[in-house]
């Protein structure tokens, strides 16, 4: 990109690989993260409770505790288990903390919510996801780039500089490339790579991994260019495990709904968004297009 009054090119933050390698891992960690953090809305919460701190604790910790404090009243924490267990090998009571609070309760004296049965962070996976994307994204555009610039330089070290500042204008797109009089281009040597062009399957498999990470949270996705070509049988066929994967994590929380409900005689509830309103919710766009601060619960 060129400064509209200078006409110099403007330095990227990007510039450096190891720099645009972590944005686009981040930045595919982000999205996704997002879409776990808004899948389920909480009903029928007392004020006094966080929905939002509820599913970081579940998202990152895989668990959390609801409990009745004397002075605050009903509020949700992060939560660890004691070393003692009951015949269900459950914790017989959990240190329960957050910022500037710190209690232990008993089991029957609070609601332990669980991320799914066997109390797994959301993250854990996410991640993985996530650097399956940011592989894929990255060698598409290597893949790409190939087909501008399918060549090796070779040539003396001290012309690395020189060269690298040739080839910083070549990759630029300039029309002409002026050398200095003392160039040698004699010690200059240039190799084609002639890298086959696979973007396009690579695109795919992106989508295809994409559609895995929504499947995985319990989000429908069928994606858009294989609609025609599945049968009705295929479709409910995706569609149940779409829902046994939400199941996973909706049941928990459900459990936990009832034990509150049973416990201080409330009437929370919780469900699950549909894709559409999880995007509206994050601000409308596309899956590509989802951003957010959202960081890590203290």
């Amino acid at each position: 990109m060129l400064n509209p009054i200078t006409l110099e090119p403007i330095p990227s933050q990007f510039d450096d690989t190891a720099v645009l390698n972590e944005a686009v891992y981040g930045d595919y960690y982000k999205r996704l993260r997002l879409l776990a953090l808004s899948i389920f809305e909480w009903e029928n919460l007392p004020d006094s409770m966080s929905a939002r701190f509820l599913e970081s604790c579940l998202y990152w910790y895989g668990k959390a505790a609801i409990v009745n404090d004397d002075t605050l009243g009903i509020i949700n924490l992060k939560c660890t288990p004691s070393e003692a267990l009951n015949i269900y090998g459950d914790a017989i009571e959990y240190h329960c903390y957050s910022t500037g609070y710190d209690n232990t309760f008993a089991l029957d004296d609070m609601v332990y919510v669980r991320n799914n049965l066997e109390a797994v962070p959301t993250d854990i996976t996410i991640q993985l996801f996530a650097q399956r994307l940011y592989e894929a994204e990255r060698t598409i555009e290597v893949n790409v780039k190939a087909q501008k610039t399918p060549v090796i330089i070779l040539c003396d070290e001290k012309q690395r500089l020189t060269m690298k500042n040739v080839y910083q204008k070549f990759d630029g797109n300039e029309p002409v490339i002026f050398g200095k009089k003392g160039l040698d281009l004699d010690d200059i040597k240039v190799l084609r790579t002639d890298a086959p062009f696979v973007a396009d399957k690579l695109e795919e498999y992106k989508r295809n991994v994409w559609s895995e990470a929504l499947s995985f949270l319990g989000i429908n996705n069928i994606m858009t260019e294989k609609k025609e070509r599945l049968v009705t049988g295929e479709v409910d066929a995706n569609n149940e495990l779409i829902d046994l994967s939400a199941q996973t994590m909706l049941l928990t929380r459900q459990l936990a709904c009832e034990q509150y409900n049973k416990l201080w005689g409330g009437n929370i509830s919780v469900r699950q968004r549909s894709y559409q309103e999880i995007i509206k919710r994050l601000g409308g766009g596309d899956n590509g297009n989802i951003h957010d601060g959202a960081e890590k619960a203290d």
